[in-house]
């Protein structure tokens, strides 16, 4: 698949509500997605992706509240390991040491929106970026974007996923 390219079908983006995901999105300039992704490339270097213990959460401290940290366990399962507070007060939980199947499993459609978008982050060990309104919790006005990063202990086998979340308001950017 083309660098840039939705990766979700848009008759499923329409039966999502609007949620989409990319792999290697253009032009990341946003203060808190793009510093994530500056820094991901500074750890990565020349190397495929970074390691788990290359990432240091206080080296980004302005941005500590986007934070998240997701395992990934094999076989299509995911663990949320670390979850800032800025995405626990959007949700109104902490879902810290939950898996997407404990998180989403009343939502068949959005696990599997959820699980494929985790996927693509392993399969492809491309940056991914996942954007739509947080309609799982009947907060349609509220738009998310989640920067997904790889890392890979073995510079191969994506292990880890690390990466931030910035909200805005439908049609405020």
């Amino acid at each position: 698949m083309a660098s840039g390219t939705p990766l979700v079908a848009p008759d499923r983006a329409k039966l999502l509500h609007g949620l989409t995901y990319v792999v290697d999105p253009p032009g990341l300039s946003q203060p808190v997605l793009g510093s994530v992704l500056d820094y991901w490339e500074k750890k990565r270097g020349t190397r495929r992706m970074p390691r788990r213990a290359d990432i240091d959460a206080l080296e980004l401290k302005p941005y500590l509240r986007h934070l998240f940290l997701i395992e990934a366990l094999g076989g299509g399962e995911f663990r949320y390991r670390l979850i800032g507070s800025e995405i626990t007060e959007r949700y109104g939980r902490n879902s810290t040491g939950k898996t997407v199947r404990e998180i989403y499993g009343a939502m068949p459609a959005i696990c599997d929106w959820m699980t494929d978008m985790l996927l693509a982050v392993t399969q492809q060990a491309r940056p991914v970026l996942a954007s739509g309104p947080l309609s799982a919790i009947n907060k349609d006005h509220v738009v998310s974007e989640s920067l997904h990063l790889p890392l890979a202990d073995d510079g191969e086998i994506v292990t880890m996923i690390f990466g931030a979340t910035r909200y805005s308001v439908a049609g405020r950017g």
